[in-house]
């Protein structure tokens, strides 16, 4: 019986360890895709400030700008960063995938940024997101994870509102419900952004 419990202990470390081993993979190869996204983007901010006509930066943009109650001047932008694919030799114009996604807005005096990561597959694959406003007192830095388009690990940060150093507040893989309002507006965000895209990308005149 005894050799039995120490076996079945044996089977679950071995569990646990391999599957600490694939979320570390995981987050490495979302570490690698993100740089590559935001050199990039650097890429391309460098190219418009030194005026290239050729090869155009390519990217989709959307800007929104209003007066609303109470809150004043409201400006939103989102600029939605593609990749080209070519699905056989006879296509003449390759097909085009959301890459990377950055979101800048603001209700009044406080600024909101978000980055959304995805695959080839356009399933969302990392959300970086800052909040001044979830309690009115800190700041929240948002860090999403997932695989295959499911969470597979949320990281929060926190500090006092405008000062120091962030803290990391909770890790896990479950949304505990004081971050579950954040969680669904940064997931659904997430597939706004892509439906945008869609829909700018299947309106192109091509």
């Amino acid at each position: 019986m005894k050799q039995i419990a120490q076996t079945i202990l044996c089977i679950l470390a071995l569990c646990a360890l391999t599957q600490t081993a694939q979320a570390q993979d995981l987050k490495k190869a979302i570490r690698a895709h993100y740089a590559e996204a935001k050199a990039y983007v650097d890429q391309v901010k460098k190219m418009e400030a030194e005026g290239f006509s050729y090869p155009v930066p390519q990217y989709f943009s959307a800007h929104v700008k209003q007066n609303l109650p109470a809150t004043g001047f409201h400006q939103e932008e989102v600029l939605m960063y593609y990749q080209e694919r070519r699905d056989s030799d006879e296509q003449i114009y390759p097909s085009l995938y959301l890459d990377f996604a950055v979101k800048k807005y603001n209700f009044a005096a406080r600024e909101y940024y978000e980055e959304y990561l995805y695959d080839e597959q356009g399933r969302i694959q990392f959300i970086y997101a800052t909040s001044p406003i979830l309690d009115f007192e800190n700041d929240y830095e948002f860090r999403l994870y997932f695989s295959g388009g499911q969470l597979a690990e949320l990281l929060v940060k926190r500090r006092p509102q405008g000062k120091g150093d962030y803290t990391t507040v909770y890790t896990g893989k479950t949304v505990p419900e004081e971050y579950q309002s954040s969680y669904n507006g940064y997931y659904g965000t997430s597939q706004t952004v892509m439906r945008t895209f869609n829909a700018i990308n299947d309106g192109r005149q091509l």
